[in-house]
């Protein structure tokens, strides 16, 4: 009986504290469900893939080309663009477009028609198709890649018809190409109908020729049976050994950064409980000099811890953080004091450090998911991707990923930087009012 008792005790303190209930329930349910509606929605049975963004160029503007890029259009888990709009007016993309909104960040991936297409099918060669992207994102490339694939097969047929029939002819001669063409369509009509689809889909090439040979095309041999030859062309990060260790370090970083600050900036309630406060009121110091001290020295702190694990990005991971000095000091500063900041208003509106503990954790880690600490932003759902950009992460991650991943340079960064900057003035002007108004009248 005296156990149970005793086992009773603790389950009613236990219940007392929202704290621990907000940690051992509401925290786990709240990351679950992040995870859940990032990696596979709300039980739903559905692949995932909700019409990735692709940029469509067609340089040959033939019958060929137009009828392949409807065919990529009309997928459902792709989005095709083929028109941008600018000023009020509307224009078609080019390839030198297409490139520089991959590079920038804009578009994550494009495919090309290169021109010449239509030609190559008719004089028996096999023309080319390039997939232009961003190796950041190499699941989004991947899924492209796959599709044109399927495309090509299952939706032009009688391309490879056509070229088959070709080479048959060359190989063969006049007379036994037309008995094999008679054959082979006999054969496909009696066993699959209008598809193929026992035919085995091949891998793609890398890419690195001129414009010129892939308009020209290349022969197609009677053991290869792909009608089209997908092409990859990597616009990013050629030199670089791995494109995830900017997503990683920068992520990592900014996110226990957060832990960081946070704690830090409540000292200012154990400072409270303490009488550390009460005493430093009763010296020359002002209470805004106070809180302004703690904010310089949590900032200084966040700087330093970043300047640290960049450092460690640079040994380990070989991160190249040397490509714009300025243009990153000035992204850790502004990432260091939106950081810093929040942590004040977090410990200003809690009532005691342990508070802010348990909510910084839900907040922090919540804000890791939705902003692109923990993974890539891409991957998460569109109506999450807006949610995220009201996240410290997720402006710091572009900051940071546009210098190491994409050259950017200071003023490129600048419009990252500056809302990181407003949103610490905001934080910074609501925590002094806080504290001003609890820390320094009870």
């Amino acid at each position: 009986m005296r156990l149970w008792a005793l086992i009773q005790k603790d389950i009613r303190i236990f219940l007392k504290h929202p704290g621990a209930l907000l940690l051992t329930f509401i925290v786990p349910m709240v990351i679950t469900l992040i995870f859940g509606m990032v990696f596979g929605g709300f039980g739903s049975s559905s692949s995932g893939i909700k019409g990735i963004l692709v940029v469509g160029v067609d340089e040959d503007q033939s019958e060929y080309s137009k009828k392949l890029m409807k065919s990529i259009g009309d997928l459902e888990e792709i989005r095709l663009q083929t028109e941008y709009t600018k000023n009020d007016s509307t224009f078609f993309y080019t390839t030198d477009l297409m490139n520089e909104h991959i590079k920038k960040g804009k578009r994550h991936i494009g495919i090309r028609i290169a021109k010449g297409f239509q030609d190559s099918i008719k004089t028996g060669l096999r023309p080319h198709v390039v997939i232009h992207y961003d190796p950041k994102f190499p699941i989004e490339q991947g899924i492209v890649n796959g599709l044109l694939q399927r495309t090509v097969f299952m939706q032009m047929p009688d391309l490879m018809q056509e070229q088959l029939f070709k080479q048959a002819d060359e190989y063969l001669g006049v007379e036994r190409g037309q008995g094999f063409r008679t054959d082979l369509l006999s054969t496909l009509q009696d066993y699959f109908g209008t598809e193929v689809r026992s035919l085995e889909i091949p891998t793609t090439s890398s890419f690195t020729e001129s414009d010129s040979a892939e308009a020209e095309g290349e022969r197609f041999g009677m053991g290869d049976i792909a009608p089209i030859r997908i092409r990859s062309h990597q616009l990013l990060g050629v030199d670089v050994e791995n494109p995830m260790f900017a997503q990683s370090v920068a992520g990592v970083a900014v996110m226990f950064l957060l832990f960081s600050v946070s704690g830090a900036a409540s000292s200012l309630l154990a400072e409270k409980s303490d009488g550390t406060i009460k005493r430093l009121m009763i010296s020359p110091a002002q209470s805004s000099e106070i809180l302004w001290s703690k904010a310089i020295f949590i900032m200084l702190i966040g700087i330093f811890q970043l300047v640290v694990m960049f450092l460690f990005g640079w040994i380990v991971f070989k991160l190249d953080i040397f490509k714009d000095v300025p243009a990153l000091l000035v992204m850790i500063f502004s990432t260091a004091i939106s950081c810093s900041t929040l942590g004040m208003l977090l410990a200003a509106a809690c009532k005691s450090q342990k508070q802010v503990d348990e909510l910084s954790t839900l907040l922090i880690l919540g804000m890791s998911a939705l902003g692109g600490s923990m993974f890539p932003s891409f991957i998460i759902p569109s109506y999450l991707q807006v949610i995220g950009r009201f996240t410290l992460n997720h402006w710091a991650m572009a900051g940071f990923t546009n210098i190491f991943w994409r050259d950017m340079t200071l003023v490129d960064i600048l419009p990252q930087a500056g809302v990181l900057i407003g949103a610490s003035v905001v934080f910074l002007a609501i925590a002094h009012w806080l504290f001003k108004k609890k820390l320094f009248t009870d």
